[in-house]
């Protein structure tokens, strides 16, 4: 049986397995009407939507090769809450499109 912890302590939510049951899966994350969840192993993590004060599109740039240097930009999502930023690593840029529709779009809270 998996196990669900809030990344923000004290911001639990009573019924993260009902969320995650019904997120909807985008590569390795899930997005559910409350949490956004991070797989840890055999367990997840969720960081709260209500506790995301923005969401932002960025990038991540992957170096490979040692005598012939590939480089190659990949999409990501900044999630910023009061703890700090949150980072989703994804594959393809329709991915970033998908979880900031998801949030609501780009958003920032003053």
């Amino acid at each position: 049986m998996a196990k669900f912890t809030s990344l923000l302590p004290g911001k639990e939510l009573p019924d993260a397995k009902e969320d995650f049951r019904a997120a909807k899966k985008l590569e390795q994350y899930r997005l559910g009407e409350k949490a956004v969840y991070l797989p840890r192993g055999l367990s997840w993590e969720y960081l709260p939507v209500s506790e995301i004060r923005r969401a932002q599109r960025s990038r991540r740039v992957i170096s490979a090769g040692h005598c012939v240097t590939v480089r190659e930009e990949k999409p990501a999502v900044d999630l910023e809450t009061e703890a700090g930023v949150f980072t989703l690593n994804l594959e393809k840029p329709d991915s970033a499109a998908a979880v900031l529709e998801a949030l609501g779009g780009e958003r920032s809270e003053a």
